[in-house]
């Protein structure tokens, strides 16, 4: 409506200026002109003037609802009319959709101020971009809508999910009633630790206060059997296959059951090692000296980019071990290769627990 006024204005400015030709008609002829300029400068003026504040922890858990905060200001003495915000939403989700509808075609008076505070979460583990993708400014007559990209970005990181090991336990075996999540000797019934007499030179950082108070004797923690040591537990990192939604998910559950198993042997002092391959293999001792959470912040952007599959990594590794020893394999999919190499490995004497979460509902 506002474009066919501003036509139908050109128009008859423009047959004035021929049949009359006076100072007025071609005073109101170049008015005529001039207004989409004087439009477009309007839009860039809103879009450089407009104030945006946005308030939102960087660092979550995938899942969590975490409140957002959006402040919108017009410090100047014109108008600021016909605002549309476009906000990311891959991988965000916002508590209400409301949120989006009240914030298109935004007015805001000289020195008015608009506050918006809701909640989102993330649907999968990462670090991207969230709240404001874009601005769409429209001017006072419609003749430009033009849609800027924010000039500055609020990044997110969500790490992933620490779930109870009877959550991925319930998750195996609705996959498969025959599956248990520990069926090796050495994977079960472990416990949290054993104390015994304060001997001379035993270091004192294994000394167990509480007890010792309690007995009124000096009491230090029993070092863990040599074999508990050599819990391998093996990540799969090869590009998983599939849409976008279904690789993160794929993703999100092979990280989500290695940090379930992790912490329940952490809490029960029980050291596993970490092995994964990215541009090399890594490998990472989990235990009470070198701590969780240091793993638990890497597999925030762990990257799934191996260039082997997962039973090549495997190889490759225990080519340079000796003996017998407890295998947890975490993959997305079962192979046949990997199951040769499986049971090749349990013909030698080793005990192997292979997960498959590509599938799993955690």
């Amino acid at each position: 409506m506002k474009k066919a006024v501003c036509l139908l204005f050109l128009i008859g400015s423009t047959v004035l200026v021929s049949f009359q030709g006076k100072a007025v008609s071609y005073l109101l002829f170049y008015f005529a002109l001039l207004l989409p300029l004087l439009a477009l400068l309007y839009s860039l003026y809103v879009y450089f003037r407009f104030k945006i504040v946005q308030n939102v922890s960087h660092l979550v858990v995938k899942g969590q609802k975490v409140p957002y905060q959006l402040i919108l200001g017009n410090e100047d003495f014109l108008p600021f009319t016909d605002i549309t915000l476009h906000f990311y939403t891959d991988m965000v989700s916002m508590q209400h959709d409301s949120v989006d509808r009240e914030l298109q075609h935004l007015c805001l008076l000289p020195h008015a101020q608009k506050q918006v505070e809701t909640k989102m979460y993330c649907r999968h583990r990462g670090t991207y971009p969230v709240g404001v993708k874009s601005v769409t400014v429209t001017d006072f007559l419609g003749l430009f809508t033009i849609t800027y990209p924010m000039m500055s970005q609020v990044r997110l990181t969500a790490k992933p999910r620490i779930l109870p090991l009877e959550r991925l336990s319930l998750a195996l075996q609705k996959k498969d009633p025959k599956n248990t999540l520990f069926p090796t000797s050495r994977l079960q019934n472990l416990p949290d630790y054993e104390v015994r007499h304060y001997q001379s030179g035993d270091p004192k950082k294994y000394i167990h206060w509480k007890n010792s108070a309690r007995t009124g004797e000096l009491l230090v923690r029993r070092q863990m059997p040599e074999e508990l040591f050599e819990t391998i537990l093996m990540l799969d990192l090869s590009p998983v296959q599939g849409d976008t939604e279904k690789r993160l998910q794929t993703e999100d559950n092979i990280l989500e059951a290695a940090l379930s198993y992790l912490q329940d042997c952490y809490l029960k002092k029980i050291p596993v090692r970490v092995v994964y391959m990215d541009s090399e293999i890594r490998e990472i001792l989990i235990d009470v000296c070198t701590g969780f959470e240091a793993f638990y912040e890497k597999c925030a952007d762990i990257s799934f980019e191996s260039a082997l599959p997962l039973e090549k990594v495997w190889r490759r590794y225990t080519s340079r071990l000796a003996g017998t020893r407890a295998y947890i394999l975490i993959t997305s999919s079962q192979t046949p290769a990997l199951t040769e190499t499986i049971e090749e490995s349990r013909l030698l004497g080793n005990e192997v627990l292979c997960i498959y979460a590509g599938e799993l509902n955690l």
